[in-house]
């Protein structure tokens, strides 16, 4: 459900490893001075859904944050035996692994919590990479019925419904939507991005595949809370480019799925699908103005 009504602008847009052979090009050129913020809804959307683009700026070393809405916990524990506190941190982990070997650095990492917009977030920045940080909200995942109100918690925080108690964390309070949108401004306001990168706002309403609820949400938190500011906003389409034609370049394509291999070694729920094959080979813009 939409509350309100916004208007975006969304343009087409030890040995010490060493990054992957084939990162030499990158699918998004990089302009002089650009730094990046991701505002993703799960752990693993920006592997799948803004990659390649993703890597220019970690390879090229420039400011590149990436904000994960929700703790990406989903039905684990509920269809199967694991914990899914274990599961998020799982999910973690892979995010880690995933982007110090695209940095071509050690898999670690200096881990702090900060208050942003009066919410406590963890952030994660790689010791021999600094400006590669990655936060994490931890919100319900949409698909968690144990979240307060039952499924789908991010879409009603966008709608106003409420509030959300924060998945695994010692902090009980019941994070509302004027919650989110606060915390991302502080995030905006530390990182100083000019870019901002997030997923599809506004999806085809009639697909074959359509999009997670999650997506939606997280993508119009992310415009929400730029609102006021001088950014360029990307957009990136989710699940509807499934069935797309493949638009990622063979060596491209190649990296992508050596990255994502990395993090699903800690995702057991990420280790088939013929889903992922497809999204390997994908990668779409949302393109004009969209409201």
């Amino acid at each position: 459900m939409r509350s309100g009504s916004l208007a975006m602008a969304l343009v087409v847009y030890t040995v010490c490893p060493v990054p992957p052979a084939i990162a030499a090009t990158v699918s998004d050129e990089l302009v002089l001075g650009e730094r990046f913020v991701q505002v993703v809804a799960h752990p693993d959307d920006d592997l799948l859904f803004m990659s390649p683009d993703l890597y220019g700026g970690v390879l090229g070393e420039r400011p590149s944050v990436t904000v994960y809405l929700t703790a990406g916990e989903g039905t684990a524990g509920l269809d199967d035996h694991h914990d899914p506190h274990v599961y998020a941190r799982d999910r973690v982990a892979g995010l880690r692994a995933a982007y110090a070997h695209l940095a071509g650095v050690r898999d670690d990492w200096r881990s702090t919590v900060i208050t942003a917009g009066g919410l406590p977030v963890k952030v994660d920045s790689l010791v021999e990479r600094p400006k590669v940080v990655l936060i994490y909200a931890g919100l319900p995942d949409g698909g968690d019925p144990r979240a307060d109100g039952g499924r789908d918690a991010l879409t009603r925080l966008w709608a106003g419904r409420g509030c959300v108690h924060v998945f695994d964390a010692a902090d009980r309070r019941c994070v509302s939507r004027e919650d989110v949108v606060a915390m991302l401004r502080a995030v905006y306001a530390r990182y100083q991005p000019n870019v901002i990168r997030t997923l599809d706002p506004d999806p085809p309403p009639h697909c074959r595949l359509c999009d997670h609820p999650d997506h939606v949400a997280s993508a119009r938190f992310a415009a929400a809370a730029a609102a006021d500011r001088r950014v360029r906003l990307v957009a990136y389409r989710g699940y509807p480019m499934t069935t797309w034609a493949p638009n990622v370049p063979p060596r491209m394509r190649e990296l992508k799925r050596e990255i994502f291999g990395v993090y699903r070694r800690h995702d057991y729920r990420a280790r088939s699908g013929w889903h992922y094959r497809a999204w390997y080979d994908r990668m779409y813009k949302v393109t004009g103005h969209r409201h």
